[in-house]
C-alpha cells in the first residue's frame, strides 16, 4: 500500500484524486504545514525540497506532482504506455500541467517568492494573462483529445484541480 503525504487542498490533492479515482488503495500522512512539518529533517529525508506531496511507495518515495502521477500511471496503466500512438501527447500535457501551468499559478499564490511586495500587483497581472493563455491551451487540448482529459485520468484531474484553485484563488 502506498503512503501520501499530504496537506489539504495541496498539491497531494491532484495525487489524492487519482487516487482515488483508480481506486488504488492508499493511507496518508497527514503534513502539518502551521508547524512548518515540511522541514523537519525526517521529511526533507523523504523530499529535501520539503514541498507536499511524498508518495512513498515499495520502490522508495516519489515526490513533485508530476513525476508522482507519471508513475502511478505508468504503475497502474492509467494513460497511454510507452509506445501507444497518444503517449507523447500525454507526455506533453503532463508536463505543461505541472513544468508550466502549476509553476505559474504556484506564483499568484506565493508571490512574495517570485517578487519584491512593490512588484507584486505587476507580477500578478502578467502571471494572470499566463494562465488565462495555458488555460486556453488546456480546454482546446481537452477538445481534441477528450480521452486523454476525461475527469479521473491524471490530466483531467490536474486540470480540474488547477482551474478550481484559479477560481478560488484568483
Amino acid at each position: 500500500m502506498y503512503l501520501l503525504h499530504y496537506a489539504p487542498d495541496n498539491a497531494s490533492l491532484i495525487v489524492r484524486l487519482v487516487l482515488d479515482g483508480a481506486g488504488i488503495p492508499y493511507a496518508t500522512a497527514l503534513v502539518d504545514r502551521a508547524t512548518r512539518q515540511q522541514d523537519s529533517a525526517s521529511y526533507r529525508a523523504l523530499n529535501p525540497t520539503g514541498l507536499i506531496p511524498v508518495l512513498e511507495t515499495p520502490q522508495g518515495p516519489i515526490s513533485e506532482t508530476g513525476a508522482i502521477l507519471l508513475w502511478l500511471a505508468d504503475t497502474h496503466r492509467l494513460a497511454p504506455a510507452p509506445g501507444h500512438p497518444d503517449r507523447p501527447l500525454f507526455l506533453k500535457w503532463l508536463f505543461f500541467l505541472s513544468n508550466t501551468a502549476h509553476a505559474d499559478l504556484r506564483q499568484i499564490f506565493y508571490p512574495h517568492q517570485y517578487a519584491p511586495a512593490e512588484a507584486h500587483r505587476g507580477h500578478h497581472e502578467i502571471i494572470a494573462a499566463r494562465m488565462l493563455r495555458h488555460f486556453a491551451l488546456l480546454e482546446t487540448a481537452a477538445l481534441q483529445h477528450p480521452q486523454l482529459f476525461a475527469a479521473a485520468t491524471p490530466l483531467g484531474v490536474y486540470t480540474l484541480v488547477l482551474a478550481r484553485w484559479a477560481a478560488l484563488y484568483p
